[in-house]
């Protein structure tokens, strides 16, 4: 584990981090409360990968003195270049000192893929657009300004269809619900109508029988 503790993760906040097989990353944030941190990426890290993280810490150094009584007698210690110098000794030569020139390596990333699943989810302006031609056996070449062209259009037509296609289904969705509320008034009128031909064939009986008990 690189850390223990997320305050130790909150010190290289931002720090570059780097795998064996040279893709490089930065630390984000803490994750957790046990050193799980955050990171991203260059390119999806191998599961042989082992992630470096170049630092430094400090080490105190004792501190120590020597009380000096006279300054007369005093003989400082020399410096290197000054025993070198007395001595007419050379500067040794180490190859492994010298500054060597940084080749990187150009990496060839996958391409990103996304699942259809996960693509389904995304609105519009985050979906993979594609412009088809009219005719798919002539090969067209374009230059850049009709590839530019091409690609405007292309997307002024998706949105044109997307637009229309919200229309239509708003459209739909008043025509449902017109539709059920014309439902409900016509259920409330032919109960209204049940209701007042019951109410009069009831006063047409009650009228009916009146004469013929006044007859009595």
């Amino acid at each position: 584990r690189m850390f223990n503790t997320s305050l130790e993760v909150a010190k290289f906040e931002g720090a570059a981090i780097k795998t064996v097989s040279g893709i490089r990353g930065q630390v984000k944030k803490a994750f957790g409360n046990n050193g799980v941190f955050r990171a991203t990426f260059e390119d999806r890290i191998k599961a042989s990968d082992i992630v470096f993280l170049r630092a430094f810490h400090t080490i105190p150094i004792k501190k120590f003195y020597n009380p000096i009584t006279s300054l007369l007698s005093v003989t400082y210690m020399r410096t290197i270049a000054e025993i070198r110098r007395s001595k007419n000794l050379a500067v040794p030569n180490k190859k492994d000192s010298h500054y060597k020139p940084i080749e990187r390596v150009v990496k060839r990333f996958n391409p990103v893929r996304v699942p259809k699943a996960l693509e389904a989810e995304l609105p519009f302006k985050s979906k993979t657009k594609q412009v088809k031609t009219n005719n798919p056996a002539r090969a067209v070449v374009l230059d850049k300004e009709d590839k530019r062209v091409a690609d405007l259009l292309g997307q002024i037509n998706l949105l044109h269809k997307d637009k229309t296609k919200k229309r239509r289904e708003k459209v739909q969705k008043q025509k449902d619900a017109y539709a059920v509320k014309r439902r409900a008034e016509e259920a409330e009128a032919d109960a209204r109508r049940q209701k007042k031909r019951k109410t009069f064939f009831r006063r047409e009986g009650q009228n009916q029988k009146t004469p013929n008990v006044a007859k009595d």
